[in-house]
This record gives structure tokens, C-alpha cells and sequence, in this order.
């Protein structure tokens, strides 16, 4: 693995750093290809329950992709790798952004593809790609345009104007804007309140919700009853039923 990530574990929560604060975390092309399989080793550990990403420093979550290399990538190979940043949105675990400073470009694109997105007041988000004769191209245009809709979406990304964290969480970008010294807070908070949840039930949901988004009703209404049925099978859904009946905290194993 490069220098570029940095992965801890606390408990139930896994913590995926971007580490190149000299450089303002922006991400590499190694960096690009690796992240798919992080995700896919923080998936496949039974232990971890979340996923939290964030840039080292504090001075930036990301600001995006490393302008040096820009120019040496050819095109076929910048469109097999625009999908490298979904990762966290491929992952069937909840993935929290915990953002602290500029999170531009690329870095806002990996912030779109996580599940939750908390920021602190001074954070400042971003498209400034219209500014270098470029566009979005790792998820940005379409996660975005979903989330804050079309008419923000083409001010936002058209024009490259930045915008503060307060007008993010106005537009519905991201998820919560918390103080600056209430960041870890509001993110351990989240983490803790969604690893007590049941893994199956919280993997299963993040997988009506993302599908059915690009569906049809009907398509999407038909993959949550198929979902609701297969839980009630599920060695989960009986423990948080007995639990509750017997007023005590449940356990649930994932299966």
C-alpha cells in the first residue's frame, strides 16, 4: 500500500485516513487503485461495523486529485479508473465522512460516495474542475446533481464557486455542519449509535435505498418487499424481536 492511506480500528469503527497532509490529502493514481481493496478488507472483517473516512492534518479532508499527474494519464486509463472512488459506496457497511477543511475535486467525489457526510463549519466544498478545461469524472456530476439537484448542481459545478459548509448542509450536500472543535464527537456518536444496529438489516437497507434510487417504483417497491422478507429469516431479526421482548439490549451477530 502507499503512503497515501492509513487505516486504524477502534473497537467496531474503522478509520481510513488520507495521509498526505503536505500535499492537502489530494489523491494519487496509486491511491486510486488501492482504495477499492481497503474497502474490501474493512467489508470482510466481521468485526468492523464502520467505516469512517478523513483527511489527516485538519487543514483539508482532500483537496482533490494530484494535479502533477495529470498530464501523464492517458484517456482510456482515466476512464477505467472514474469508479476507484465509489468504493465506499460499493461497500454494504455504513461509511461516515468525517470532514475537517477544503474538500475539492476528487476529494469531494470520495466524500459523495460515503454514506454520511460531517463537517466542520470551516470546511469549504467544491467542482473546480470547469477552471482547469475539465469536469468531474469519479462520480461527481450524477451524486451530486441526486443530492442538491439539478439547478444547484449546474451553479455549483459549472461555475467551480466554492461554498461553505453552512450552504452544504442547506443544499443538502452534506448530511450535518457541526462546530469545528465538535467534529470527533458528532462522528463517534453516529459510529457507536450505528454499530449497535443490526449488521444484516444496516447492509441490506443501504442496498434497497442505493439501488431503488435508479429504479422504478415498482422495480424498487418489489426489492423492498424481497429484502423485508429475507430478513424476517434471519437469526438477527429473531434476536432483536426476543430482545425487545425481554427488555434487554440485543446481540446480533450478522447472520
Amino acid at each position: 500500500m502507499s503512503d497515501g492511506w492509513r487505516v486504524e480500528r477502534q473497537g467496531a469503527r474503522a478509520t481510513i485516513w488520507i495521509d498526505r497532509p503536505p500535499k492537502m490529502n489530494t489523491i494519487t493514481v496509486a491511491m486510486r487503485h488501492e482504495l477499492p481493496q481497503l474497502f474490501r478488507d474493512l467489508e470482510a472483517n466481521d468485526a468492523v461495523r464502520v467505516v469512517v473516512v478523513r483527511g489527516a492534518g485538519g487543514a483539508a479532508f482532500s483537496a482533490g486529485g494530484d494535479v502533477s499527474e495529470f498530464l501523464a494519464q492517458a484517456p482510456a486509463d482515466l476512464e477505467q479508473w472514474g469508479d476507484t472512488l465509489g468504493a465506499p459506496e460499493r461497500c454494504r457497511k455504513p461509511v461516515i465522512a468525517a470532514i475537517d477543511g477544503h474538500t475539492l475535486g476528487a476529494g469531494l467525489e470520495l466524500a459523495l460516495a460515503c454514506d454520511f457526510r460531517l463537517a466542520t463549519l470551516r470546511s469549504e466544498f467544491a467542482f473546480p474542475e470547469i477552471r482547469l478545461g475539465m469536469i468531474p469524472g469519479s462520480g461527481g456530476t450524477q451524486r451530486a446533481a441526486r443530492l442538491i439537484g439539478m439547478t444547484r448542481a449546474k451553479l455549483f459545478m459549472l461555475t467551480g464557486q466554492r461554498i461553505s459548509a453552512a450552504r452544504a448542509e442547506v443544499w443538502g450536500l452534506i448530511t450535518q455542519a457541526v462546530p469545528n472543535d465538535a467534529l470527533d464527537g458528532a462522528v463517534g456518536e453516529l459510529a457507536d449509535e450505528l454499530a449497535e444496529r443490526a449488521p444484516l438489516a444496516l447492509r441490506t437497507l443501504k442496498t434497497v435505498l442505493n439501488r431503488g434510487a435508479d429504479a422504478s417504483v415498482e422495480a424498487a417497491l418489489e426489492l423492498e418487499r424481497k429484502a423485508y422478507a429475507w430478513l424476517r429469516s434471519t437469526h438477527d431479526y429473531a434476536e432483536g424481536v426476543t430482545a425487545f421482548l425481554e427488555k434487554r439490549p440485543p446481540q446480533y451477530r450478522g447472520r
